[in-house]
């Protein structure tokens, strides 16, 4: 029998590595449409959308189911991660939302040039800037130096803090 700890840890590595996997071709896609340049670049940009529009809604599935485990499964290590880095966190999520929004925006808005050139911009941006800051996460996790303080006063809730090393 596997324990419960065990399968959580699996199901949260399992969702880290589909996230990876679709949200590499998303954020892959947001670096090309920033580097398309040339006559091309319009037939470029269209290909991307084209190539990213079967993974876009589902990759960040995979992040929530991550994020509701770490918060159920592993309530110390949620508080230690979301407290220590909360920096890099708020600007992941911000970057998540420009890049939906910009998406949306260029698809839909305006037949304008300076309107789509505008947010392709955003959207290039925003896909470039989250993933160096979803990296800055994992190295500083990685690095091992964010560590859960021991619990005091025989296990009280309240009585255990994160601290960094």
């Amino acid at each position: 029998m596997i324990e419960p700890v065990v399968l959580l840890s699996l199901v949260l590595l399992l969702s880290l590595t589909s996230y990876a996997l679709s949200g590499g071709a998303d954020y892959g896609g947001g670096l090309w449409d920033l580097l398309a340049t040339g006559p091309t670049a319009d037939r470029q940009r269209a290909t991307i959308a084209h190539a990213v529009g079967p993974v876009w809604e589902a990759n960040h599935v995979w992040l929530i189911v991550a994020i509701v485990i770490l918060f159920t499964g592993f309530p110390r290590a949620y508080a230690a991660v979301s407290t220590y880095l909360h920096v890099p966190l708020v600007l992941v999520l911000v970057g998540i939302v420009l890049r939906g929004s910009a998406f949306v925006f260029r698809a839909y808005g305006p037949d304008d040039p300076r309107h789509a050139r505008f947010w392709g911009r955003v959207f290039a941006i925003a896909s470039t800037a989250t993933p160096f800051f979803l990296g800055v996460i994992v190295g500083a996790l990685t690095e091992g130096r964010l560590r859960l303080a021991p619990l005091s006063g025989g296990g009280e809730v309240e009585g255990h803090h994160a601290v960094l090393e």
